[in-house]
């Protein structure tokens, strides 16, 4: 049922969730708000250490050039401190051994740079550096179970308190904004549901994939910082990436589209290895040491929640990161959307001071992640037992972007253009420019 209650004490704001998204939005909250209080439902690590909220912490973690800009500009010595732990600068360009099914991409220096380290290694950096500002206050162990409201307007958060998490006052759980940073497992639906708000509409791509990680050090140091193995659609489901951080370390990726789930012992993980298109990545874990156990993960559907068709909403109250887009982790873009929403946050709240976003900033959200999502759901949708219906068109699309791919593997200029399209400092209209369309169309001729 609908809680209500007086009005929230002036200028705060809550968020619910402490991962990158939500200590993103935190950040940019305390340039607006007097004080920030950021809820997660886990007891936080006391270190550079996986959460145990964010089940995918052991693998993979990429943050794109525009995503670590970001998090460079929202927490100065970020880069620095990294740095010191033994996390490595990547050239996205020079860096990366990528065989792609259109064959090996070029090397050569770029300006797409960026920090590389574990996901643990990360926030617990980013989130020392929010917690030292004393507006900022983290409470773990608080499972957010609904919305308090009034009339039309949200000002707080009910919440289960967890064994071992401190009481706290109930005007803790006041706000004038709520921020939902929860990830995918974002209740806001069934929140907004109990307020009497519609619940929004949802588009969901699964291409039934699966992938497993370790760590390992590796034998023979390598000339690339990443080796990226895409598979390919209708021939090889399997894929792989070997990426470098902190502790001379690599974490190993293998992937498995439509159902081919990588498994999690020891002889499997090393013959699906050796079932990739090169042998590359089995060749690399030749001599290897590994230094972790084998973590799997399978909760990789795009899952977008069209929060900004809804017609009612209610005032001070907002969602992002991966509660509103979702994406399939294996292309690495959902770090760095989400520091492209926070973005989008304090450019809500700069136009419009005084007033707490809402559905506008919805509209504005959807708006900006578009092109992440449809890159990930265009190329799921490749794969055999893909669930989700595709968009009208998709095929033609699909030609087209292989062209463009295979012409970046032979033209630098296609391929930087491409490569800013990724990393999310191009929008993706800048893959139709005529210069590219030119060397793609008629390049091979």
């Amino acid at each position: 049922m609908p809680t209500s209650g007086s009005a929230p004490a002036n200028r705060r704001a809550l968020v619910i969730g402490g991962g990158i998204a939500g200590l993103l939005a935190a950040r940019v909250l305390t340039r607006h708000y007097e004080r920030v209080t950021v809820l997660d439902r886990d007891l936080l690590p006391g270190g550079p250490e996986p959460r145990a909220g964010a089940p995918q912490s052991h693998h993979v973690h990429v943050l794109l050039t525009r995503g670590w800009q970001i998090l460079s500009e929202q927490f100065p010595g970020l880069g620095d401190a990294l740095a010191a732990a033994g996390a490595h600068e990547y050239d996205w360009l020079a860096d990366v051994e990528w065989h792609t099914p259109f064959g090996l991409m070029p090397r050569g220096p770029s300006p797409l740079r960026s920090r590389a380290c574990t996901r643990g290694l990360l926030e617990w950096n980013v989130r020392a550096r929010l917690v030292a500002d004393d507006r900022v206050r983290i409470h773990a162990g608080y499972e957010v179970t609904g919305l308090q409201a009034t009339g039309d307007r949200i000002v707080g958060v009910q919440v289960h308190r967890r064994a071992g998490a401190p009481e706290l006052a109930a005007d803790d759980l006041r706000a004038d904004l709520v921020v939902d940073a929860s990830g995918r497992a974002s209740k806001a639906p069934t929140w907004l549901a109990a307020l009497g708000y519609p619940e929004p509409a949802e588009t969901v791509i699964d291409a039934q994939l699966g992938y497993v990680t370790r760590l390992y050090e590796l034998r023979a140091r390598p000339d690339w910082k990443v080796l990226y193995i895409m598979g390919k659609p209708g021939q090889n489901p399997r894929g792989g990436v070997v990426y470098a951080v902190e502790g001379g370390r690599h974490i190993v990726t293998l992937v498995g589209y439509g159902g081919a789930f990588p498994p999690t012992d020891e002889a499997g993980f090393l013959e699906f290895a050796g079932g990739l298109r090169t042998p590359a990545l089995r060749d690399a874990l030749a001599g290897a040491t590994p230094c972790s156990s084998i973590h799997g993960y399978r909760r990789t559907e795009n899952r977008l929640r069209h929060y900004e068709r809804l017609r009612r909403w209610p005032h001070g109250f907002v969602v992002l990161g991966d509660a509103a887009c979702a994406l399939n982790p294996v292309y690495g873009q959902g770090m760095s959307v989400a520091a492209v929403a926070s973005t989008h946050l304090d450019a809500e709240l700069r136009a419009r001071p005084g007033q707490p976003p809402g559905l506008r900033f919805q509209k504005r959200l959807a708006a900006g992640n578009q092109a992440a999502f449809m890159t990930a759901v265009g190329d799921d949708l490749r794969w055999p037992g893909t669930t989700g219906k595709p968009s009208p068109g998709l095929k033609v699309m699909h030609r087209l972007v292989d062209r463009i791919f295979s012409a970046a593997t032979r033209s630098p200029d296609v391929q930087l253009r491409m490569m800013e399209v990724l990393h999310l400092l191009r929008p993706s209209s800048a893959l139709f420019h005529p210069s590219v369309l030119r060397r793609a169309l008629l390049g091979s001729r």
